[in-house]
């Protein structure tokens, strides 16, 4: 990596890959902009963003498929125990047994929020490869976090506003019928979608068979398989021993039982198919399906197995994504879920679509309130007191929706912020990476000249080896900061004099300082020097790092002062400066990656926001402690000081 052209191509690459992120907009689009931006980086046949919904239920996030064979397993990897991995790492996956597999966790700080997974063929996943996709997993971890928090966020804007219409409904004592048309035309118009209907389950004597009923099919589906995806949560458990007796129900069910369509929204213009009022359950692939998988939701996204019956009524190839969610009464461990269930609310859209599962959740919450107004229409009359408590219930509910919607516009702040920041370390890191470049590029055209004097020929050399060597240091530092916080960076301790030890580095140090800032150095050493055995590396940059932040906010013309003080417990290293106040709210996030100050960055202060954190990391990997205060001593003026505190006694790694 010390070759220029390599350092440029490695920070360029990565800002290349995650440049989708800093667009704005769906952050589902992002996503999936983000996939297609990795996986052509990479020459990667197929990417995949999964993110992890709850614990064993993983979803497909986005997708980036260059062939069908590619396409055709994304479907299947959340069915897959995928392995996990903190650092790139090779999975032998059987569905492609003869590519390269690399599957690498995605974070938000500490928090694993999904993995991404990149199928290529023919290419070698050499070290810095791997840690090109280890930096690119951390941003994809962030986008899961601001995609997350968009859907909650749009949720938390629509929710209220169908709760209230259908409370207030439901308040009114409307029928059940009324209830439905009202929550399912909300539903349609706030969701965006093309259709929504309401179907309920009625037993019948078809010798006895309505007209305006659709016949039997000629030819009846065979045995319900799931070939929908089921959503999973704490809530909703995946299908369990009520789906066998689910399917024996629906073997007695061939006779006798009737879907009646109740409710018919649709946000459709011009000629619609006329329906009709019921159908046999019998002739539904997606009604038998939906009933095997309840009290799960089903959804289909261009299911291949339909009916004649299920063409007429779903219209699945002008509608082909269908979430069908089940209706339940009262349920008890005694009692399998087809007795409970008495319908579902079936929503459709004219093109594939993303049913988030705390949406799915929020949908079922309406279909409760329903379900309770139909207990209460049909067998509690005179429940004037129900109704007392049903609205107690409901204004407890909007104050639970009041909270979470003011946490979320707290989350969103918080979002907006760390976007900033984003923005911020994106700027800064370009103009790092690029004006040394610039420098270097000037420097080598002037040497190319043939008639350069010696004299200017070592001017230009020596800009060459500074700007040369900021870029080694700043992709060194990237990389040390992977290594540390993914703690592969090796503790290699030896003894240690810290008199000479310090006086030697702040002394360095010093003789870098700007000549036009007029610093001193104070160092307060103790008169016997005394010796510790630590990793000596680290505290070398750590003391080099702390001395080079003194020196670049120090006021010119005062003392930069360093303590060294040694007990049995702790050695003690202070580094004192007289700068601008740090502001307080800064204080706690100053160890943060690539988090500067209030200001810095307006004050042309060069840096990048790695040197705190990465000095951070080193105190924490030498078995350290570090804080930072910043005391006012005159009117915007303050003492700065960075205290590090490390074991005298060493304690074993």
């Amino acid at each position: 990596m010390q070759d220029s052209r390599e350092i440029d191509y490695f920070g360029q690459r990565i800002l290349q890959i995650v440049q989708p992120i800093a667009a704005g907009g769906d952050r589902r689009e992002v996503l999936a902009l983000l996939a297609q931006s990795i996986a052509d980086n990479f020459a990667a046949d197929g990417c995949w963003v999964m993110q992890y919904v709850s614990p064993g239920v993983v979803r497909l996030a986005a997708a980036a498929c260059v062939n069908h064979r590619a396409n055709a397993i994304s479907n299947q990897l959340t069915t897959l125990r995928i392995p996990a991995a903190s650092t790139p790492t090779q999975w032998r996956m059987s569905l492609l047994p003869d590519y390269q597999v690399m599957v690498v966790e995605t974070r938000d700080r500490e928090r694993v929020t999904g993995c991404l997974i990149v199928a290529t063929k023919g290419v070698q996943w050499y070290r810095e490869t791997k840690l090109v996709l280890q930096i690119v997993a951390d941003y994809v971890g962030t986008a899961l976090i601001e995609e997350e928090l968009q859907v909650q966020a749009q949720i938390s804007q629509i929710y209220p506003q169908l709760h209230h219409h259908l409370t207030q409904a439901i308040v009114e004592n409307q029928q059940v019928d009324k209830l439905f048309e009202i929550a399912v035309s909300d539903m349609v118009e706030a969701l965006h979608l093309k259709r929504g209907l309401v179907l309920t389950l009625k037993s019948n004597d078809l010798s006895k068979q309505q007209p305006n009923t659709v016949p039997p099919t000629t030819a009846p589906a065979p045995e319900a398989q799931s070939s929908s995806r089921l959503f999973k949560d704490d809530r909703f458990n995946s299908v369990t021993s009520s789906s066998t007796l689910t399917k024996s129900a629906i073997g007695s069910a061939k006779t006798n039982t009737q879907v009646q369509i109740v409710t018919t929204i649709d946000a459709r213009k011009g000629d619609l198919p006329i329906l009709p009022s019921s159908f046999r359950l019998e002739d539904s692939h997606l009604c038998k399906t939906a009933l095997a998988n309840a009290p799960n939701p089903t959804i289909f996204d261009r299911n291949n197995r339909t009916t004649t019956t299920d063409k007429l009524i779903f219209q699945d190839d002008r509608l082909p994504s269908i979430a069908m969610i089940p209706l339940m009464g009262a349920t008890n461990p005694d009692r399998p879920a087809s007795e409970a269930l008495w319908g579902w609310l079936v929503l459709q859209n004219d093109r594939s679509r993303h049913w988030h599962p705390v949406e799915l959740n929020l949908l079922q919450c309406q279909i409760y309130q329903i379900a309770l107004a139909r207990i209460q229409n049909t067998t509690l009359k005179q429940a004037r007191n129900a109704i007392a408590s049903r609205t107690t219930q409901v204004q407890t509910s909007l104050q639970i929706q009041a909270k979470l919607h003011d946490a979320g516009r707290k989350r969103m702040e918080k979002l907006r912020q760390a976007n900033e920041i984003k923005d911020e370390f994106i700027s800064t890191i370009s103009h790092e990476l690029r004006t040394p470049l610039t420098s270097m590029s000037l420097a080598i055209k002037m040497l190319r000249q043939v008639d350069v004097d010696p004299a200017r020929r070592e001017q230009y050399l020596d800009i060459l080896e500074d700007q040369c060597q900021r870029e080694i240091k700043l992709v060194n530092d990237l990389l040390k900061l992977q290594q540390l916080e993914s703690k592969q960076l090796e503790f290699c301790p030896q003894r240690i004099t810290l008199n000479q030890f310090v006086s030697e580095q702040a002394t360095f140090v010093a003789d870098r300082w700007l000549d036009n800032k007029s610093l001193e150095l104070s160092l307060h050493l103790p008169k016997i020097s005394p010796e510790i055995e630590t990793d000596a590396d680290s505290l070398k940059h750590i003391l080099e790092e702390l001395l080079v932040n003194a020196g670049k906010f120090a006021i010119p013309k005062t003392m930069v002062e360093v303590w060294l003080t040694v007990d049995a417990d702790e050695t003690i290293l202070k580094i004192s400066n007289l700068s601008k106040p740090i502001a307080a709210e800064d204080l706690p996030y100053l160890f943060d990656r690539f988090r500067r100050g209030s200001g810095v960055t307006q004050q042309a202060i060069a840096g990048t926001g790695l040197g705190l954190a990465l000095v951070k990391s080193m105190v924490d990997h030498i078995q350290g402690t570090i804080t930072v205060t910043s005391d006012p001593v005159a009117a915007g003026i303050a003492k700065t000081t960075f205290t590090v505190a490390i074991p005298t006694t060493l304690e074993r790694h």
